[in-house]
């Protein structure tokens, strides 16, 4: 596809999932979202046939991009800490940008067209199968309590998800201080407290890696604090 009808479709894309996150997938038609850009209806036509070809093809750009960068957290070589700080802070800063694509796919999953809809849900599974996976190396390496590792990922993403109810752009924290923050919040209910707990299969304790963990975190939670009594960051009431 030649660049100038790639940017088009591109924009389009931008411009419908803008129109469908404030208004709903119902509410809007293709004539009106030719007239956010400035074209014909005809013109339009000539990228996306219907309503349902151009829906499906934004959750198809969405879900294979954050798939991708999922994957590569899961499989790093790293502790599965630090690996699940990643995930969810990932996943923190992937909603915050793109909370209208979020709202349309939470809000109006079942006016979503079925393969649309089908795309959705296979990346919702995709996410809560690589934090589950990643919480499951964590437990049997010692590094976390002993939890049912299926839960703990609904917990951990439904709390980022709710954000696409009371997120606000222009609200007092910015997304890279709440992707920190319900990082934390995740961590906080997974890590052992004790290094002395922690153990491998064989028994041995690596002190020295949580300890540097729990290090990182408590920087990471300064590092926070800080950033949020900066004027730049109280815009707003948000929570």
């Amino acid at each position: 596809m030649p660049p100038r009808n790639r940017l088009m479709r591109d924009e389009i894309r931008a411009a419908a999932t803008r129109l469908f996150g404030v208004r709903g997938l119902g509410a809007v038609t293709l004539q009106e979202i030719a007239d956010e850009l400035g074209m014909s209806k005809a013109a339009l036509y000539h990228y996306f046939p219907n309503k349902d070809a151009l829906v499906t093809a934004i959750f198809e750009d969405w879900a294979r991009e954050g798939a991708d960068r999922i994957g590569a957290v899961v499989v790093l070589d790293e502790p599965a800490s630090a690996r699940l700080r990643r995930l969810i802070e990932l996943h923190v800063l992937g909603l915050t940008r793109h909370l209208d694509l979020y709202r349309l796919g939470f809000r109006d999953e079942d006016q979503l067209p079925a393969e649309a809809r089908a795309v959705f849900d296979k990346f919702k599974r995709e996410v809560d199968g690589a934090v589950r996976a990643v919480v499951q190396d964590g437990v049997e390496s010692g590094e976390f309590q002993p939890v049912d590792a299926k839960i703990a990922a609904f917990a951990a993403i439904g709390m980022c998800n709710w954000m696409y109810k009371w997120y606000r752009p222009d609200g007092s924290y910015q997304p890279p201080e709440l992707a920190a923050m319900l990082a934390r919040f995740t961590l906080g209910g997974l890590l052992r407290r004790n290094p002395d707990d922690a153990r491998t299969a064989d028994g041995a304790v690596d002190r020295a890696a949580l300890i540097a963990e729990l290090a990182a975190d408590l920087q990471r939670e300064v590092d926070v604090l800080r950033a949020t009594q900066s004027p730049e960051s109280k815009q707003g009431d948000q929570p």
